[in-house]
């Protein structure tokens, strides 16, 4: 969303509170502990292991693979029938409140497919697996 479209949206908004709105949406970016659609708990980034799959949701995946080297998350993505590798930052890491983020909630132990570090590999596996958990992921608990 641009500043115009944040204006029109919110027709008291004056174009010198800008500022401080992009301030306060970055604090409470920073703030968040848990999944604004699901509840569920967001893992802490210190308890990330480099090259441990999780279990999580942004709009493209329920898997991703930590990449502490990197600081983000890869993950496979099907679009068009292309399937492909993409990656996406921790919740607090994106400043941009209408980005995409991963919210990471568990480690997976014993994943059906690879999730690659290289942007050029190539997915062998059964892409009804990439959607095992969404319908848990995209959800509340209980």
């Amino acid at each position: 969303m641009v500043e115009g479209d944040v204006l029109r949206k919110y027709p008291d908004l004056e174009p010198h509170d800008i500022a401080a709105v992009r301030e306060y949406a970055v604090h409470l970016i920073k703030r968040r502990t848990h999944d604004e659609i699901t509840g569920r708990l967001i893992l802490p980034k210190d308890r990330l292991v480099h090259g441990r799959l999780y279990k999580g949701r942004c709009r493209n995946a329920t898997v991703c693979r930590w990449n502490s080297d990197d600081q983000c998350f890869y993950h496979w993505r099907e679009k068009f029938g292309r399937v492909y590798i993409e990656t996406i930052k921790y919740p607090t890491d994106e400043a941009e409140p209408w980005f995409d983020v991963f919210d990471v909630v568990e480690e997976l132990p014993d994943p059906r497919f690879e999730i690659p570090f290289e942007q050029e590999a190539v997915f062998t596996g059964n892409r009804d697996d990439l959607y095992e958990f969404n319908g848990e992921m995209w959800s509340r608990p209980g």
